[in-house]
């Protein structure tokens, strides 16, 4: 910790220092270039699923418009039985049809792979069926509309009222796998004849459209009720591109999606490999390329940290050697002084009116050379000088000033008024010495027209307490505001206003190093208002503090 709070020379940071640095900077970049590499990468499976979307639909498209050509060829042979049959009830030829079923069963049978069953119900009841196979011999005598199996009675009657084709869920067959049951209904003329159906093998309809041969992907049918007619049930759960298969009475769904789902097969492919490689190769160079500048930074900043210490050094050896210049010369002003004025004493009788001109102008040069250097003796040591620890209140720096300008206030007859000061991060030297020098130079720059009157307020700005000295003075323009605070400026005569130049360069360095600031607004002969801007926490306690803990 830094003792009586005064400011330490910086320490420049060892090369470990700059190795985390740039260890972290790499990181970061590293890590940067790996969210934007999986960003772009994100972006550009989005896309290629998009791709691959359209092309999956497409191919569902075509593999539905196959399903319903198979399907639209067996819906065909039912429409076709009801035909013969109509046209034959329609005759009052009842033994015809028994006769000619068989024959006409047996071509449907042979032209169409996949059929079970073909029955004609007069009545609604089966009296004709082939295959005449004992499971299909079973349902000869059945009363379709009195039928209790799920759905049955049901699908006669859609077919009456729609006099089309109705199709049943798909069943359960005896002989094993799934049957697709399509009924129509007979009339002749506004009665009910009778029905016709037929049962078709759902695989051998499947098998017929070569849905199964699409590779690389999954595929599902199913019923609008949600019953699976084929292929895998679980690509409903794929987010599948879906195609409707329209029926007579309702439709069917058939969905498609890649065997491993969507971002597996973005993920595949030629320009996936291509795209990940020209990151890693691209992340590289960006590595290399971040590692190089940070290389090249580091070096500049040795040098820079070098020069700054050959320069702070010098700096430093140039002040010590000013501050021990101006602290010696004080010692043979004082004896051209003090000889000077034994001489004007002890020759006082035989000096000529002239000749003690001379000495008084020496002497006066002596007394001035002697200001300049204490001036500049307090400048250069207020680097060095230890900051405060505590708070002081700013009425009674502003008393010490009052003090030692008592002589100067009362021979101006100049008046100083003060309202209530705060608290503020200084000392009461340093502070007194900044009222010394901005209230000696309001009387010193009073009006001729006026008593002069210097008025000391305070205010609050953000973070900052703002002490302002105002007076009724000659004013000062625009254009001096930053020159005034240069050290040995003047904008008069040494011979209208004596002084040594130095009063408001050595106030502003003093603020300035509290933390702060001092600013000035003017306007020609009506005075000036100088401010006084100091933290309301100044950065040194914050650091001890840290330091502390």
């Amino acid at each position: 910790m830094p003792s009586d709070g005064a400011q330490q020379p910086h320490v420049p940071a060892p090369p470990r220092a700059g190795g985390r640095k740039a260890a972290i900077t790499m990181t970061l970049v590293a890590v940067l270039w790996l969210g934007l590499s999986l960003w772009i990468a994100d972006v550009y499976g989005n896309y290629r699923e998009a791709q691959l979307r359209g092309q999956a639909l497409a191919l569902a498209v075509t593999s539905a418009g196959a399903l319903t050509n198979a399907l639209s060829q067996r819906l065909a042979q039912v429409r076709g039985l009801a035909a013969f049959v109509a046209v034959k009830a329609a005759e009052n030829q009842p033994g015809e049809i028994e006769r000619e079923f068989p024959v006409f069963a047996a071509s449907y049978y042979q032209q169409v792979p996949g059929i079970r069953n073909i029955a004609v119900a007069p009545d609604f009841v089966v009296r004709l069926v082939y295959p005449r196979d004992a499971g299909n011999l079973k349902v000869v005598g059945n009363h379709l509309l009195e039928d209790k199996r799920p759905g049955f009675a049901q699908t006669v009657e859609r077919a009456l009222q729609t006099r089309d084709l109705a199709v049943h869920e798909p069943l359960e067959m005896i002989q094993g796998g799934q049957g697709l049951l399509a009924r129509q209904a007979v009339f002749v003329g506004d009665r009910p004849w009778g029905t016709v159906g037929m049962i078709f093998t759902i695989s051998a309809m499947l098998e017929s459209s070569r849905i199964g041969i699409l590779e690389g992907y999954a595929w599902g049918l199913r019923t609008a009720a949600g019953t699976v007619v084929g292929g895998d049930a679980g690509v409903f759960a794929m987010q599948p591109v879906s195609v409707r298969i329209d029926l007579p009475d309702g439709h069917w769904d058939f969905a498609l999606a890649p065997s491993g789902g969507w971002r597996a097969a973005a993920a595949r492919g030629a320009e996936v490999t291509a795209l990940r490689f020209g990151l890693l190769i691209l992340g590289i160079g960006i590595l290399c390329l971040t590692w190089v500048a940070l290389q090249r930074r580091e070096t500049l900043e040795r040098l820079v940290d070098s020069r700054t210490r050959q320069l702070t050094s010098a700096n430093r050896e140039l002040e010590r050697f000013s501050f021990i210049v101006a602290h010696d010369l004080q010692e043979p002003l004082r004896s051209i002084i003090s000889f000077s004025q034994l001489v004007e004493r002890g020759l006082s009788a035989q000096l000529t009116p002239e000749q003690r001109q001379w000495l008084a102008s020496l002497g006066t040069s002596a007394r001035l050379m002697k200001a300049l250097l204490h001036d500049v003796q307090i400048y250069l040591g207020e680097n060095n000088a230890p900051l405060p620890r505590r708070q002081v209140a700013a009425t009674e720096a502003l008393a010490i000033a009052r003090r030692k300008l008592n002589g100067r206030i009362q021979q101006a007859g100049a008046t100083v008024e003060a309202g209530p000061l705060p608290m503020v991060w200084a000392d009461h030297h340093r502070l007194g010495e900044v009222f010394v020098a901005l209230i000696g130079n309001a009387i010193e720059y009073r009006s001729l027209d006026r008593s002069p009157v210097v008025r000391v307020s305070c205010r609050t700005e953000g973070p900052f307490q703002v002490i302002d000295v105002a007076d009724n003075g000659i004013g000062i323009e625009e254009t001096y505001f930053d020159r005034i605070f240069e050290v040995f400026q003047r904008l008069h005569s040494r011979n209208a206003h004596p002084g040594t130049g130095m009063g408001l360069a050595i106030a502003k360095k003093m603020v300035e190093h509290l933390g702060g600031t001092i600013r000035v607004r003017s306007a020609v002969g009506q005075g000036s208002v100088f401010s006084i801007v100091l933290p309301v926490a100044p950065a040194w306690i914050a650091n001890a503090r840290s330091e502390q803990m």
